[in-house]
């Protein structure tokens, strides 16, 4: 957050404004004596002193103008401090991940982190689908992309169930759905038959990527310890033989709460056209209160708008595009779930680089949870 500087004055020079004292003292002597003979002594003298009452109170108002701009300076650079640390404050502000979930076919427990990040790792088989390059999973059949996510939600919805440590009952505050409102009801009808204690709306809210994870973020802080936010997506790509990267498709499911788990920031987002890209970065540090950026960074590549070599952080070395293929918007959801699991894992904050809705790209860092140090 940054502020206009105050608009300061320079302090007066009073070499110069003695100086111009005693040249009008001067010259008024000089002029008294000259015109003596014309001029009465005593006006002579009270024209010497009313010339110099009006240099004395020139610079008098001169001082005060100083005095007063400096006054204000400090007014406003302490009011501006202020500011400062409150926006940051809240900017540094957290959701904590309480559980998460992943369905794709490169990884699907936080465990297989450490396997997905080996310089060994073999990425999934890429398959030929007849209309083009495709990673899909074995576990859904269907070829049509709609009919694929409804079933990625009903696996999503029976992962998350086989996995959950708690059988009571679970009403989120809001729940936030990345995908086709089918695909919603799919996973909605599936919970209701394997969690019926879990209860879900219609309707969820539509996740609109760093912008949803901000007011989730407001949202929790505000509501009791134990409230829930649900964020959950999936998407399947259509295979077609122009584009880059294989068709992917993967499902997220996360369970947000104030506390309890690595913590998400409210992130950072770069628009092209509008930002510096090493300032979005550095702010993104501050953020996290880290001097250097986080030795791992999950990514997918990027369009041409962004320009890798403005960024000194880890972003090539794991790159998502082999393991996971095209993703649309929900690749900010995986690379987030991801560096969450590294973090579990090691400890330690996982940065995270990915697309979003509204920006050319969004990016932050995961922190650990620093209750269970």
């Amino acid at each position: 957050m940054a502020f206009a500087p105050y608009p300061r004055v320079q302090p007066p020079l009073y070499s110069r404004w003695l100086a111009s004292g005693a040249v009008l003292l001067a010259l008024v002597g000089a002029g008294s004596v000259l015109e003596r003979s014309f001029i009465e002594p005593r006006l002579a003298v009270g024209g010497g002193v009313a010339v110099l009452l009006v240099w004395a109170v020139a610079l008098m108002v001169r001082v005060l103008y100083y005095r007063f701009n400096h006054h204000n300076a400090q007014c406003y650079a302490e009011a501006t401090e202020q500011q400062r640390q409150i926006w940051w404050q809240h900017h540094r502000q957290k959701a904590a991940l309480i559980e998460s979930v992943l369905v794709s076919a490169a990884c699907s427990k936080p465990e297989q982190v450490n396997v997905l990040f080996s310089p060994d790792h073999q990425p999934p088989a890429v398959l030929d689908t007849g209309e083009g390059a495709a990673i899909r999973l074995p576990q859904v059949c269907a070829r049509d992309v709609e009919t694929r996510e409804r079933e990625l939600a009903v696996l999503l919805a029976l992962k998350w169930q086989a996995q959950r440590t708690q059988d009571s009952a679970l009403q989120p505050l809001s729940c936030y759905w990345l995908g086709s409102l089918a695909a919603w009801g799919a996973f909605v009808e599936q919970m209701a038959l394997s969690c019926p204690e879990v209860c879900l709306p219609e309707h969820p809210e539509s996740w609109q990527g760093i912008r949803s994870l901000d007011a989730i973020i407001d949202l929790l802080l505000q509501a009791p310890a134990d409230a829930r936010v649900l964020c959950a997506g999936c998407h399947s790509a259509r295979a077609e033989r122009e584009q880059q990267l294989p068709a992917g498709e993967a499902a997220v499911l996360w369970l947000l709460g104030a506390q309890g788990g690595v913590h998400f920031p409210r992130g950072e987002w770069f628009a092209a056209d509008a930002e510096d890209l090493t300032t979005v970065a550095a702010q993104a540090l501050k953020q996290s209160e880290l001097e250097a950026p986080a030795p791992v960074c999950v990514s997918f590549s990027q369009p041409a708008a962004f320009d890798a070599s403005l960024l000194d952080w880890n972003i090539k070395q794991h790159r998502q595009d082999a393991n996971f293929g095209a993703l649309a918007n929900l690749q900010a959801m995986v690379v987030q779930t991801l560096a969450a699991w590294y973090t579990e894992q090691h400890g330690v904050p996982c940065a995270w680089l990915a697309g979003d809705p509204h920006y050319t790209l969004t990016l932050g860092i995961v922190e650990p949870d620093d209750s269970r140090s």
